[in-house]
């Protein structure tokens, strides 16, 4: 697998950031494409193992987590459709980043606009306590 595939897969999946949210691309390196807003932060990571992963802060940073972690506090079934996110070839990369972005176009607004009520509940929800 060849890894500039990703950052190029990466920037044209989650381009919406900037043409709709005013966000700037900030970082784009080969396992990483990293976009800022004033106040939001998103990063698009593809691991050594093959995961393709979504991760959302605050800007400035104040709590990490998961776009999965908020698909499953506010939408668990969009969350259990998206699969184990496991890539290992340049169409599997692609197909996730694809998925991830999708369901951040989708559901993802509140994050990607600031809802602080979204933040917060985030930062308390209990994952492991909710039922299958």
């Amino acid at each position: 697998m060849n890894a500039p595939d990703f950052q190029k897969h990466a920037q044209n999946e989650f381009q919406f950031l900037v043409e709709r949210y005013g966000f700037t691309l900030t970082s784009s390196e080969p396992n990483k494409v990293q976009y800022t807003s004033k106040s939001v932060m998103v990063e698009v990571n593809y691991s050594g193992r093959g995961e393709v992963d979504v991760v959302l802060d605050e800007n400035p940073p104040s709590h990490r987590f998961q776009l999965r972690l908020f698909l499953k506090a506010y939408h668990p079934a969009v969350e259990k459709s998206l699969g184990y996110g496991i890539a290992n070839s340049d169409e599997e990369i692609r197909r996730e980043i694809q998925r991830l972005s999708d369901a951040l176009q989708r559901y993802g607004s509140a994050i990607l606009e600031h809802d602080r009520q979204a933040f917060e509940k985030i930062k308390t929800f209990k994952w492991w306590e909710q039922s299958p």
